[in-house]
């Protein structure tokens, strides 16, 4: 009997000791891992490349988004949280279907320029075409809305972002633009007879998530535990 309470003395002293290690071990790689992971968030609106002139814009069809001009649609990224704050600008791909869930990828590409969302004559763009610092679009889905005389189209997101060190997130946003003086019936008509609408700016916004601390303290006490285990297999 004596020799049971020691061993479940000395398990429990185990375990006490190994929670903090284990938990420590865990949130030092946790928190390696958020620094290089993308967390934050994005707001961004259409750019401008300088030669040939041409801002960037959407052509919108019953199921698909294509931006012009080609091949680097830029964007240009305005506020910021989280380490988002290291890019000033973006290039966007295509939604070349919302039902079969096609896109380009990675659908934004997010990199900096001199000006931001301005493409320059001459201007050094591999930032944008590097795909390193990504957002890969993985479904999406559109809804219109009457407002007013206009009909506003919002674009729902679903995705990932991978940071130039190969960190994954999880994260989603947003496209908006509308379509002036019509009505959700008109715009409706001209998508499903296969029309589509041209010469739309757009704006929108983008966010990304990492595993939350308590999620993390929980790993810890998992691998206490399995420590703890170890050793009574050990004294026993």
């Amino acid at each position: 009997m004596i020799g049971f309470k020691s061993k479940l003395l000395n398990a429990t002293l185990a375990i006490t000791a190994a929670i903090p290690l284990a938990t420590a071990g865990l949130f030092t790689s946790a928190g390696s891992a958020q620094a290089a992971a993308l967390s934050g968030s994005i707001q961004f609106s259409d750019g401008f490349t300088v030669s040939p002139s041409a801002s960037s814009q959407i052509t919108f069809s019953q199921d698909a988004l294509t931006f012009t001009p080609q091949p680097i649609t830029p964007i240009k990224i305005g506020s910021t949280t989280g380490n988002f704050s290291a890019f000033n600008s973006g290039n966007i791909g295509n939604i070349i279907s919302f039902s079969s869930k096609v896109a380009d990828n990675p659908f934004i590409d997010f990199g900096s320029l001199a000006i931001p969302g301005i493409i320059l004559p001459g201007a050094d763009t591999s930032s944008l075409t590097d795909k390193s610092d990504t957002f890969t679009l993985t479904s999406s889905s559109y809804k219109l809305n009457q407002d007013g005389l206009n009909v506003g189209i919002g674009v729902a997101l679903f995705g990932y972002f991978t940071s130039a060190t190969g960190e994954i997130s999880n994260g989603g946003g947003n496209l908006t633009f509308q379509v002036n003086n019509g009505s959700v019936d008109s715009v409706n008509s001209i998508l499903s007879t296969g029309g589509s609408i041209s010469n739309l700016s757009f704006s929108g916004g983008t966010f990304a998530t990492v595993p939350e601390p308590a999620t993390l303290l929980g790993l810890g006490i998992v691998g206490a535990g399995m420590a703890m285990s170890r050793r009574r297999k050990t004294v026993a």
